[in-house]
C-alpha cells in the first residue's frame, strides 16, 4: 500500500510495523509472509525450548529463513503454573521492549485469546494484533458472551449462564451479606454502593474482586451441589432432554460434558474445570448449563471489525470436523446458497430447493446476529462466531476472539473493498485476513467500512465465478 498511486491508499501503508510472534505451526509461516509482502522488515518469533521438532536444530521452515537475532528463546509459551505464566507475559513484554517490537501477533494458538494476556501487552504499552482486551473480556468468555448475545437480540441455546452468582447468592443471600464477605476478605467493591444494582450485578461484582485478588469465595463442591439443584429444575421443564455442562474458558470441545441424570453434575463440574485447568485457588470456575442440542450442524461466521464497523465474510460448517477435526473445512455462501437453490429448481427437484432455501434462511440470519454481535463487543479484528444449527432453528453457541485454522477457506470465497469515501473510484483490496489484522490493529478507526466483494478465479479460457461451495483438504 505504501507504493500505491493513490494518497489514500498510501496513508494506509503498514511497512513500519514491528511485529513479534508468539505462536507457532502454520500460521506462524503465514504470518511471515504476509507480513513480509506488506513490506515489514522487523518481523520476530519467539521460540520454545519444549518444541522439539523445531528446537535446537531449526527444522520448521520459518525458522530456517528468519534472522537469528530475531528468534527469542523461552522456555515455554505459556509457562506450567500461574506463577510461570505470568512471569512468561512480563518476559514478552520485556523481549519487545529490548528488541523494539511495537505489535504482538498470536495466531490462533495459546495467548491469542486470554484476555488477561492481551491487557498485559497494553498495559505495556503495546498493541495486540487481534481482538483487544475489552472484546476479549466481553466476547472470549462464554458467560459473558452469552449474556452479550442476549442484550443484542442473538438467539441463544436455552440455560443458565451464572452459576457461581447463583452460588453466591445460595451462600449470601442478600447484599448486607454480600457486604460482609466482601469486608472479610478486603475487597473492595464500589457496587455495592450502587442500589440501582440488581442482586446478581452485585454478587458479580464481589466475584470479579475476588478473582482479581486471587482468592476463593466458593468451593468446586459448592458450585456443583448448585448447578446440581439447578439441573433438577431445568430437566422438568424439558423433561426427556439430555443437558450440557461448559466450562466459561473451554475450545474446541474442551470442558465440556453431556448428561441427562442431575446427580451426575457435581463431579462432571470437576471434570469440566480439570480439563480446561480451572481450579487453582482465585480461577473463574463458572460453567454453563445449557439443553444440548441432539440433531446439529455446527456452523460459524467470519467476522471482521474495527471497534466500530463489522462486516461477515460468509459461514464455514464444520460439521465434517467431528470426524475429520481440521482436515476438511467448508466454506458456505449466500451466493452459493442461491446458485444452487437455482440449479435444483432447473433440474425440477423442488424437495432440494426448499431444503437449501432453509439453509440460506438460516446462514442469512446467523450474519445479521453476528454482526450485530460484533459490533456491541466492539470487535477490532477477527473473530469468528460459532452456532449450533437444527432443522430451520439456529442458537449461538460462543466467539472465538482470533482468527482460526479454517480462515482460508472463508479467504478463497471473499475479498475485502476499502473504499475513500470522498471518491468512490479510489479504492484498495484485501484477500488475507492476516494482512486485514494488521491494517485494523495499525490503523484502527480510521479504516472505512469495508465492503465484501465475490473472488473470481482465472481458468486457462476465462474468468470463472467462485465456486458455490469451497471445500479444503489440509495436509494430514
Amino acid at each position: 500500500l505504501g507504493h500505491a498511486r493513490s494518497e489514500w491508499t498510501r496513508q494506509f501503508a503498514c511497512e513500519d510495523m514491528s511485529v513479534l510472534i508468539v505462536c507457532r505451526g502454520p500460521i506462524r509461516k503465514e504470518a511471515i509472509d504476509v507480513f513480509r509482502e506488506m513490506g515489514m522488515t522487523k518481523i520476530g518469533i519467539l521460540l520454545s525450548e519444549r518444541d522439539s521438532i523445531v528446537y535446537p536444530r531449526a527444522l520448521a521452515p520459518e525458522l530456517r529463513m528468519m534472522d537469528p537475532k530475531h528468534v527469542h528463546r523461552v522456555p515455554d509459551y505459556t509457562g506450567a503454573t500461574k506463577e510461570e505464566r505470568v512471569e512468561r507475559m512480563h518476559e514478552i513484554a520485556r523481549i519487545c521492549k529490548t528488541h523494539g517490537y511495537d505489535y504482538v501477533f498470536a495466531g490462533y494458538g495459546f495467548m491469542a485469546e486470554d484476555e488477561e494476556f492481551v491487557r498485559s501487552i497494553e498495559n505495556a504499552g503495546l498493541s495486540f494484533m487481534g481482538p483487544c482486551g475489552f472484546t476479549q473480556g466481553a466476547a472470549g468468555k462464554k458467560d459473558e458472551a452469552k449474556r452479550t448475545a442476549l442484550e443484542a437480540n442473538v438467539s441463544v441455546t436455552p440455560g443458565i449462564n451464572d452459576g457461581t452468582v447463583r452460588t453466591m447468592l445460595r451462600k449470601h443471600a442478600d447484599r448486607a451479606a454480600l457486604a460482609k464477605v466482601a469486608a472479610d476478605n478486603g475487597l473492595d467493591v464500589p457496587a455495592l454502593a450502587n442500589e440501582a444494582l440488581d442482586l446478581a450485578a452485585v454478587a458479580e461484582a464481589v466475584l470479579a474482586a475476588s478473582y482479581a485478588k486471587g482468592i476463593d469465595l466458593y468451593t468446586i463442591e459448592e458450585l456443583g451441589e448448585t448447578l446440581r439443584l439447578e439441573a433438577e429444575k431445568i430437566i422438568k421443564e424439558y423433561a426427556g432432554s439430555r443437558f450440557r455442562i461448559k466450562a466459561i474458558g473451554g475450545g474446541g470441545g474442551k470442558g465440556q460434558r453431556i448428561f441427562s441424570d442431575p446427580s451426575q453434575v457435581p463431579e462432571l463440574v470437576r471434570e469440566c474445570l480439570t480439563e480446561v485447568k480451572a481450579t487453582g485457588v482465585g480461577d473463574n470456575k463458572n460453567v454453563l448449563l445449557e439443553l444440548n442440542i441432539e440433531q446439529t450442524r455446527h456452523n460459524e461466521i467470519q467476522l471482521v471489525g474495527n471497534g466500530e464497523w463489522c462486516v461477515t465474510l460468509g459461514g464455514r460448517d464444520c460439521s465434517l470436523q467431528m470426524h475429520e477435526q481440521k482436515l476438511l473445512e467448508l466454506s458456505v455462501t449466500q451466493e452459493g446458497l442461491a446458485d444452487e437453490i437455482a440449479d435444483a429448481r432447473a433440474r425440477g427437484n423442488e424437495v432440494h430447493a426448499k431444503a437449501l432455501e432453509a439453509d440460506l434462511t438460516v446462514l442469512i440470519r446467523m450474519e445479521e446476529e453476528a454482526a450485530r454481535f460484533g459490533e456491541a463487543v466492539k470487535l477490532d479484528s477477527a473473530s469468528t462466531f460459532e452456532c449450533i444449527v437444527e432443522g430451520s432453528r439456529h442458537f449461538f453457541m460462543e466467539v472465538n476472539t482470533r482468527i482460526q485454522v479454517e480462515h482460508r477457506v472463508s479467504e478463497l470465497c471473499y475479498g475485502l473493498r476499502f473504499t475513500n469515501p470522498e471518491d468512490v473510484t479510489d479504492s484498495f483490496e484485501v484477500h488475507s485476513l492476516v494482512e486485514c489484522m494488521a491494517l485494523i490493529a495499525k490503523h484502527k478507526k480510521a479504516l472505512p467500512k469495508p465492503t465484501r466483494f465475490v473472488r473470481v478465479y482465472s481458468s486457462t479460457s476465462a474468468s470463472v465465478p467462485m465456486p458455490r461451495m469451497f471445500i479444503r483438504v489440509r495436509p494430514a
